[in-house]
């Protein structure tokens, strides 16, 4: 009679690979997809302190919708009812957390030059359709959708410029990366890559534990996104080949110098790039640095207030750092940075002329 093989090692073996597959992957990975489910999977509505056009009453407004997918996006056409001359439509994108409305100021400043100017609540913000704002890329395939939407519009034969701010000055080099040929492009405390971001706001979140977590970071928007969750600012700065100006400062918070598009300098082969760039103007970069002061004045030492039930974690980031402040200074323009945009654009045009 045979006797049994014993396959207690085996099984034993088999188990602990299966442990160690679970461990090293399938657990990471679930909660990979729980913490990006909280951080995007919820609408970033409009926060506390907005503008609005009774803020503004000398503009004239069109609203229209753009398609993005399966959802439509909110845009909106601002011209000064006098000082509009048609020199060129600007195309101003907004930041994580925010809408078009907290950009309203930029667009006067822009709208007072003569400039008509273009704003669209990005998906899941704002007054745009979706139900979520899904991720990171998201910023550069709604301007993609927006500049295709230019590019065939009433508006094709204007000059068109890009100015792009945060999420948004990501978005707009990014958005490079699809062939668009905007006559100039302005990209403003802009990070050049989602994973690098992610890996900042996630250890400033969880502390550096979360580093285990990247890899998965980037299979899921992978998944959702595809071959484009890869782009990156520098490339498509680089494939346009067009104007750039690229704004950063040094002391930025939120997208810290290191994740910065301006730190890739020497990456960047795009001979019609130019650089501006401060120590000490903080994250919005057209705030003056007496309002900065101010805000921090304001905020220092004050408690948060809570989050409120399904409240998005980057819409709240925007409102309790801001809930204590005085709005004037919140909203306030520099023109010193505002007119270093302008000449830029100014310059571009007169070229091209």
């Amino acid at each position: 009679m045979k006797k049994k093989k014993n396959n207690l090692p085996v099984k034993i073996a088999v188990f602990i690979v299966y442990v160690l597959f679970c461990w090293t992957f399938i657990i990471p990975f679930i909660a990979t997809v729980f913490v990006y489910r909280y951080l995007f999977y919820k609408r970033s509505d409009k926060t506390e302190m907005l503008l609005s056009l009774k803020d503004y009453p000398q503009l004239l407004c069109d609203e229209f919708k753009v398609a993005s997918g399966d959802h439509d996006l909110a845009c909106f056409l601002y011209r000064d009812r006098d000082k509009y001359d048609g020199r060129a439509l600007i195309l101003l994108c907004h930041g994580l957390g925010c809408s078009h409305g907290n950009y309203l100021n930029r667009a006067r400043y822009f709208t007072d030059k003569g400039y008509a100017v273009m704003m669209f609540d990005i998906t899941g913000c704002g007054v745009s359709g979706g139900k979520v704002m899904r991720g990171l890329p998201q910023s550069h395939m709604d301007i993609h959708a927006m500049l295709s939407y230019i590019e065939s519009s009433e508006y094709k034969d204007m000059p068109l410029l890009v100015y792009g701010h945060s999420w948004s000055g990501f978005g707009t080099a990014a958005s490079l990366n699809y062939g668009h040929r905007p006559l100039a492009v302005v990209t403003a405390s802009g990070f050049d890559d989602c994973n690098d971001i992610m890996r900042f706001q996630a250890e400033k979140m969880a502390g550096r534990q979360v580093v285990m977590m990247m890899p998965y970071f980037k299979i899921v928007q992978r998944m959702l996104y595809g071959k484009v969750s890869v782009y990156k600012g520098v490339d498509g700065i680089n494939k346009f080949g067009g104007h750039v100006l690229i704004t950063h400062s040094k002391d930025d918070p939120t997208v810290p110098y290191k994740c910065s598009i301006a730190i890739h300098k020497d990456k960047i082969t795009n001979a019609n790039a130019q650089f501006l760039l401060y120590e000490d103007r903080g994250h919005t970069l057209s705030r003056s640095v007496s309002a900065e002061n101010n805000i921090k004045r304001d905020c220092a030492g004050k408690p948060r207030r809570k989050m409120y039930k399904n409240e998005c974690y980057f819409k709240w980031e925007v409102d309790c750092h801001y809930h204590f402040c005085n709005r004037d200074d919140v909203f306030d323009i520099d023109s010193s940075f505002m007119d270093e945009v302008n000449d830029f654009y100014d310059r571009v045009l007169k070229e091209n002329a």
